[in-house]
This record gives structure tokens, C-alpha cells and sequence, in this order.
């Protein structure tokens, strides 16, 4: 080899080695840099034609591992989707199973229904009476403010869900951009630019909120999606967008949340946005979506069933008793009937007058299977009580008056053959006698047929969205009200849903959906149709919708008179046979019947209509309770247990990234003395070079 083969090869040598030196510089000096992968150097030898001349770099190649890489992206989605669910049902734990034990839902219910039971002890007994109010009281109390948390939860799971919007926005611009910025470092020859941790950074910060798939690209881009394949960055670049409501009530029905294609060289949308509820699979936006479109809403339904359930049992019970002396007036509550409905009430019983000192001053005897419409059994009454009470019905409101100072109104059912519509007794039928009011229908037996009049005003419309388990829209709908009979409204229903959703009406005169997709929900959106006078809407009625099922828990009281009256509490009853004539004592003060018919509520067992989630069910008050409380905890217990094991995948899936990406000291001291050892022999020959020219030049002179 000449010389100037030998100068050339050494002088490669340095420049390789000081080359492979500065990469092992970058490494050591990157050990703590999250996310940084290690550089290697691939030296080979420099050919000129055949003739070895050399040593070259090849390339600087960025140690990663593909399938770890994904791994890893898809273990932080799931770990981050697994912390969510469980920060969020932790929250619904401490609401509902309170660490506080008396404040739990099912021993507030318990200590309800325990202080009605001791009532039965000494119904006279002014501490019983106040001990039972405040228990009940306070059980109501806690219903309806469980019922507005998780309202509250539900705002909070949507304002995080918005916070993360913009989150992941700028994200998908950052990755875009470093895509530009690595395409234009590949072809000048960088295939190992500090710009791709950036990206995978990227990439791995946007997994905590999406599940994502990135795939490589010839020149040095990757293209990012979901887990399903829905497009978030290619030649185009995504954008979530979403009109987030400013408050969140048990009636809001959320708008979709969307990608948007972007033609990122003139800022152009490019075709028609995806709504992406159905497409996201994991991370945070996951969680958070299955928290607010189902498992809260499934609770909200659940402690709707349970406050419905609890107020129809007692107030049953209620209607049944009287106070000691009764009430002069009853006035019942909305219940969105005309005059002109038809009555559809079976069985007997009996209206009667008292006095102050429990004499019976009138009684009347109803056989209601006689009686055609609402508005002849107002005439019934006025008729059958002569002059002794009055009755009017106005707006949907029953109202039963005496018409001497000191007289009272009682009520009573047959006990052979009680009053029924729906299965529900006269008086509970119109609330005339509630112990438990709420600001929303607490029960939606109408007791109509499907050949009735419906009474709806004919024109008014209402809106509808059913809504997916997993917060997509299935189908928007609405309604006019036409037709004459409530079959008309059941069909009007079922050809607008257009078979996403079925609507029937059961022989109590309940209206049930049922949806052709498991575990989606109907929304109301908009309602302007009325009952009437009344002012009872469509969906209010028949309680149509989520919103109406939850709302059953909402702003439950004690009825104001009783409650700052306990001797108002009803916990006798009229003591009437067939013989039993005016004069005759018919209320007393030491009737404890009325009391031990509450007592017996807690565990008399009834049926339960299918709510979040729970199918149709026969059980007490106290195991429904217990019911809500047993699934709230599996459920938080079982989010532990997943973000338990997320967890640690994605810890052991970094263990081994970390193996084999990161920078291991040991080796890059080892390759600094290599390239540095190498550095110097190709120094030592490039002096043995220069001596051998300085030797032939002074033989030269």
C-alpha cells in the first residue's frame, strides 16, 4: 500500500472514531433522559472499487424494538383507562357506601325502616313519631343527594373529558409537525434524529388518553390511528372536536364527540367528521365516556327505582291510615288525568267524615268498577257524602274537603276487595294522603289501556336519542302527537324509532323501551307536549326517557304539614264494618295498625321494574338497598383489581423496553475505550506516515 493509501485509511479511521465517540458521548450523557433510545454505530470498511481503503460509518441506528414499542403504548392506555374508572368509582364508594357507616345508603334506609317499626310500639309516643320522621327524613335527605352527585361526577367526567380534548389536540399538531421536521432529517441522511423520541414521547403521551396504532412510514413519518383503524394522522391530521354543554343535569343528552380531517396545507376540512364514541377503546377518554354515559347513569337509575320504590310502598301504606284526628282536606298531587279519562279502577272502599273525637259523622262506600270516568267519581263523591265533603278535580289535582269545622277526611281500603288501578289503591292512585312528595313522578303506572282516549294535545312534539352503552348515538328520533287513542302514541313511537328501540305498554299502564342494542338508553331532548290542562308532559307521564327514571330520587321530602306536625302522621285506621253507622267511634288514638303496616314495609317483599342496568326483581326495600351498595362495590373493587394488573404490565413491558433501549453505562465506557483505543493506533499511523514523509523528502534533497 502507498502511502498515500495508508494516509488516507488512518485519516478515515480518525474521522470513524471520533464519529462513533460522539454518538457514545450522546448516550452517556442521555443515561437519565426519559424516553431517549440508545445509539449504536455500524462501522464497515470503505471500498474504493475493490480496494479496501478504509473504515466508514454505515449507520447510526436507534436501538428500539417495534413490538415492545407497541406494547408499551397499548399497556399505557390501559393502565390509564384502569386509573380513571378507579379514582372515579372510588367516588361513587365513599357516596354510597359511606366509610362513615350511619351515612350509607343502605343503613340510611335501615334506620328509616327500623324507626317506623318502633312506632308500632307506641303510636301515641311524641319521640316515636319524631324519631321515625327524622329517620325518614334524613334517608330522603341522603337519596336525593347521592342523586345530585352523581350528577356532579357526571359534569366532572365530561369537563375532564373536554379538558382532554385540548390536551390531545395539541398533541396530534406536535406529532404532525415532528413528522415534517423527521422527513426532512431522512432525506438528508439523519435516519437517526433526536426528533423520533420526541415522537414516541408523543405518541405515548397521547396512548394515556386514546388507544392508538402507529404505523412506519418509508420516509421516516408515522401514521397514527385508533386501535379500530379511525384515522388521527396520515397525510392529513386529525382534530377532535366537541360542543361541550356548560352544565350537566340527569337530562342532558351530550352531542357527539368528533375527528375532523385536516388538510393541513391550506387549514381546510377535509370530508365529513367521524363521531368517535364507538371507535375509542382505551385510555382515559374510555373510562371517562363509560363513566358518564353508563355507569353513573346506570346508579342514577338504580336510586331512582329505590327512592320510587320506597315513597309507592309508604305511601300505599299512608293512604290506607289516617291521623287521630284526620285532616280536614286532602289534596292530591298532579297525576296528569282529565275528567273525561276513564277511571280503569276495580275493587272497593270506602271515604268517611269524622270528627275530632274519631266519631263517624259520614261514610261512603265506593264500588270504583261502577264508576265510568275521573269525572263521575267527582260527582260520586259529592253525591254519596250529602253536603258533608266536598270534592273537585282541577288539573289533574283530587281534592276531598269536610264542610263542618272539626270534621276530618279518612280513607280506607276494602279488605276483601281493595281499589285498584294498575295495582295501586284510590287514594295512592291520586296522593291524597302522601307521607313522601318529591318535584318529579316518583312511579309512572298510568293505569291507561291502549284503547283509551291519550289526552294529549294534538301537534305537540317530542324528541328522543338512544344512546349506546358506549356513549354513541344510535338513532335520533321524534314524535307528533296524533291519533286519539294511547295505542296511537305506542305506534307513533315504534315507527319513529324505526326498530332501534320498541315501545309497549303493559297492562298497569306503563310504558316500557326496549332496545334492539343491549344496554343503550333513551335521552329526551325536547318535549312540548302537554296532557290537557294539566301541564303533565308526554315523557313526564309515562316517564319516558333516563332523566324521568333518576329524577325519582330528586328533591324527596317529608309532606311539609306532617313534617312540622307529627301528630299528622297517619298510623291508625278507620275501624268500619257493614253495621258501623254515623256516630259510631272509628279513629283512636292507641291504633297502632297503620303503624305496624309501615313497620312491615322493610322486608315485605314486591316487584322491582328492571333500572341501570338490574332486571325485574321481587325483594325489600332493605336487600334493594344492599342490591345498589353490593354492585357499586364489585364494581370499584373489581377497577382496583384491573388497575392493579395494568399496572404492572405496563411496568414490566418497560422493564424489558428499558433492557434493551436504554443506555447501559458499562457498556459505553467499554466502546469509549474501544473508539478511543482505535482513535489512537489511527493517529500513531498517520505520525508514522508523516515521518516516513518527512524521511523520502530529505533523502530527496
Amino acid at each position: 500500500m502507498s502511502l498515500n493509501g495508508i494516509l488516507s485509511s488512518a485519516t478515515s479511521g480518525l474521522l470513524t472514531n471520533q464519529a462513533a465517540l460522539k454518538v457514545t458521548s450522546n448516550n452517556i450523557t442521555n443515561v437519565n433522559t426519559p424516553g431517549y433510545h440508545r445509539q449504536v454505530v455500524q462501522l464497515g470498511p470503505r471500498l474504493t472499487g475493490a480496494t479496501l481503503t478504509g473504515v466508514t460509518i454505515e449507520d447510526i441506528r436507534r436501538i428500539t424494538n417495534q413490538y415492545l414499542d407497541q406494547e408499551s403504548v397499548n399497556a399505557t392506555a390501559s393502565s390509564s383507562q384502569a386509573d380513571t374508572l378507579t379514582s372515579y368509582f372510588s367516588q361513587v364508594q365513599d357516596m354510597v357506601a359511606s366509610l362513615n357507616g350511619d351515612a350509607s345508603l343502605q343503613q340510611q334506609v335501615q334506620n328509616a325502616m327500623t324507626a317506623l317499626s318502633q312506632l308500632s310500639t307506641d303510636p301515641s309516643s311524641a319521640a316515636n313519631r319524631n324519631s321515625a320522621l327524622s329517620a325518614i327524613s334524613s334517608a330522603l335527605s341522603s337519596l336525593s343527594s347521592m342523586s345530585s352527585n352523581v350528577q356532579s361526577l357526571r359534569q366532572n367526567a365530561n369537563t375532564q373529558l373536554t379538558q382532554d380534548i385540548g390536551t390531545v389536540n395539541g398533541i396530534l399538531t406536535r406529532i404532525y409537525d415532528l413528522n415534517t421536521q423527521i422527513k426532512r432529517a431522512f432525506q438528508s441522511g439523519d435516519t437517526s434524529t433526536a426528533l423520533l423520541d420526541q415522537r414516541d414521547a408523543a405518541i405515548k403521551e397521547l396512548a394515556q388518553q386514546v388507544d392508538v396504532h402507529s404505523f412506519e412510514q418509508p420516509d421516516g413519518r408515522v401514521f397514527v390511528s385508533l386501535g379500530d383503524g379511525t384515522s388521527l394522522i396520515s397525510d392529513l391530521k386529525g382534530e377532535l372536536r366537541y360542543a361541550s354543554p356548560t352544565t350537566v343535569t340527569s337530562a342532558t343528552s351530550f352531542p357527539p364527540l368528533t375527528v375532523q380531517q385536516i388538510d393541513m396545507q391550506n387549514g381546510s376540512d377535509v370530508g365529513p367528521p367521524t363521531a368517535l364514541e364507538s371507535h375509542i377503546r382505551g385510555g382515559a377518554f374510555r373510562a371517562l365516556l363509560d363513566m358518564r354515559d353508563k355507569a353513573l347513569p346506570d346508579l342514577a337509575e338504580q336510586l331512582g327505582a329505590l327512592a320510587g320504590g320506597m315513597a309507592d310502598q309508604i305511601n300505599a301504606i299512608h293512604n290506607n291510615s289516617s291521623a287521630v284526628p284526620p285532616p280536614a282536606s286532602m289534596t292530591g298531587r298532579n297525576t296528569g288525568l282529565l275528567a273525561g279519562d276513564a277511571l280503569n279502577m276495580t275493587g272497593k272502599g270506602t271515604i268517611a267524615v269524622v270528627d275530632s273525637q274519631g266519631k263517624l259523622m259520614q261514610r261512603l262506600d265506593l264500588d270504583f268498577s261502577t264508576i265510568p270516568t275521573v269525572g263521575a267519581l267527582v260527582a260520586a263523591i259529592n253525591g254519596g257524602l250529602g253536603g258533608a265533603a266536598t270534592a273537585s278535580f282541577t288539573n289533574g289535582v283530587l281534592s276531598i274537603s269536610a264542610n263542618s269545622a272539626g270534621n276530618g277526611i279518612a280513607l280506607k281500603q276494602d279488605g276483601a276487595n281493595p281499589s285498584s288501578r294498575g295495582g295501586r289503591g284510590f287514594g295512592q292512585v291520586f296522593g291524597l294522603n302522601d307521607l313522601i312528595q318529591a318535584s318529579s313522578p316518583t312511579n309512572f303506572v298510568t293505569g291507561m289501556s291502549a284503547l283509551d282516549a291519550h289526552g294529549f294535545t294534538a301537534g305537540g312534539t317530542a324528541s328522543f336519542v338512544l344512546r349506546g352503552a358506549d356513549g354513541s348515538i344510535l338513532k335520533t328520533f321524534g314524535v307528533t302527537v296524533g291519533g286519539a287513542i294511547v295505542q296511537d302514541i305506542v305506534d307513533s313511537l315504534n315507527t319513529a324509532a324505526g326498530g332501534a328501540a320498541t315501545f309497549s305498554l303493559a297492562s298497569d299502564g306503563s310504558m316500557t323501551m326496549t332496545p334492539a342494542s343491549a344496554g343503550a338508553r333513551l335521552e329526551v331532548t325536547n318535549d312540548t307536549t302537554t296532557r290537557g290542562a294539566t301541564g303533565v308532559s308526554l315523557t313526564q307521564f309515562f316517564g319516558l326517557g333516563t332523566a324521568m327514571q333518576a329524577n325519582q330520587a330528586a328533591n324527596l321530602t317529608v309532606r311539609s304539614d306532617i313534617a312540622a306536625n307529627p301528630q299528622s302522621l297517619a298510623l291508625a285506621q278507620l275501624d268500619l264494618s257493614p253495621a258501623t253507622v254515623p256516630g259510631d267511634v272509628v279513629l283512636g288514638i292507641g291504633d297502632n295498625r297503620g303503624a305496624l303496616a309501615l313497620g312491615a314495609v322493610a322486608n315485605a317483599s314486591f316487584t322491582w321494574p328492571a333500572a341501570g342496568g338490574f332486571g325485574s326483581s321481587s325483594m325489600s326495600l332493605n336487600d334493594f338497598s344492599a342490591r345498589i351498595t353490593a354492585t357499586q362495590a364489585n364494581l370499584a373493587s373489581s377497577a382496583q383489581a384491573s388497575q392493579t394488573y395494568h399496572s404492572g404490565v405496563k411496568d414490566e413491558v418497560a422493564a424489558r423496553q428499558n433492557s434493551l433501549e436504554n443506555v447501559n453505562l458499562d457498556e459505553e465506557l467499554s466502546n469509549m475505550m474501544t473508539y478511543q483505543q482505535a482513535y489512537g493506533a489511527s493517529a500513531r499511523m498517520l505520525t508514522t506516515v508523516q515521518t516516513l514523509y518527512d524521511t523520502l523528502l530529505q533523502i530527496v534533497k
